[in-house]
């Protein structure tokens, strides 16, 4: 998929206009006259994607700041197997060549939860595309691999503003497969029998859609939140990990509150 990533041919509106942005997949440039490029993002609803970014604060502060975009034409999307790859890929091409100075700071850290739902979903690593989590950036759009009979759940995720944590699972040879690389944590596990699990990403929600590129899938917007975890964490050798596996993890999206191991992916996520 081939976009022009030139900021001064791209169209573009003043940023306290942001929800006048087309609700279509797109690139996107944050910046003002004298910085044109301050920050790159890709969404695959721009308009979605400025209700509440991750780097709305920053975003405010930039004087008079406008948003470039560039929308993935129908046309286009007709003949893409992979948009979120596909935008990703043009996401770091267009980085690498503006280098953005927001790109490079981290986001801000989370704040502590009170009590609430503590939401779970479960991504195979041969299936779920998890090797494409390691490229993504803090507050990014997640996809949740689940039916839409869970959309319900996912929704009270937002309206609470309760965590979601996604975990991989797969043995050995799947995380080979998936090229995750940092081996050496998983060699103790390459001849157990029992799957690996794998805490990647916790955050809070605000905003969820159906995901074109894939039938079961839906967007969901990470918020405010650094929603990576790492280092990795390998969930197995947790205490109670096992009961709480055999009760929550072959459900789907899930909320496992009422879980003793609950409070554990609280802490591990640093919302404790």
């Amino acid at each position: 998929m081939q976009l022009n990533l030139n900021y001064k041919e791209m169209p573009f509106l003043p940023y306290h206009q942001r929800k006048d942005l087309p609700a279509k997949p797109g690139i996107y440039y944050v910046g003002n006259g004298d910085y044109p490029v301050s920050y790159i993002g890709f969404s695959h609803n721009l308009r979605n994607r400025h209700i509440n970014h991750h780097r709305q604060s920053e975003f405010a502060e930039i004087a008079n700041a406008v948003i470039h975009y560039r929308v993935v034409t129908e046309d286009l999307l007709d003949r893409i197997y992979n948009l979120t790859e596909n935008l990703r890929r043009l996401e770091k091409q267009a980085i690498n060549y503006y280098q953005p100075q927001l790109n490079k700071k981290a986001v801000n850290t989370q704040h502590k939860l009170s009590l609430g739902g503590v939401y779970v979903q479960t991504h195979q690593v041969a299936t779920a595309g998890y090797c494409s989590h390691f490229d993504a950036e803090d507050g990014e759009e997640l996809a949740i691999n689940t039916s839409a009979s869970k959309i319900s759940l996912i929704n009270k995720a937002i309206a609470n503003q309760r965590p979601i944590f996604l975990i991989a699972s797969g043995n050995y040879d799947d995380y080979v497969r998936a090229n995750y690389h940092n081996f050496s944590e998983l060699i103790m596990l390459k001849n157990e029998k029992e799957k690996i699990y794998i805490l990647i990403s916790c955050f809070i929600p605000y905003g969820c859609e159906v995901n074109l590129s894939y039938e079961l899938s839906h967007i969901v917007y990470g918020g405010n939140y650094k929603i990576f975890i790492e280092p990795y964490i390998i969930l197995n050798n947790q205490p109670g990990f096992k009961e709480f596996k055999r009760s929550y993890l072959t459900v789907g999206f899930t909320n496992c509150e009422k879980s003793p191991f609950a409070q554990i992916l609280l802490n591990l996520g640093g919302f404790q």
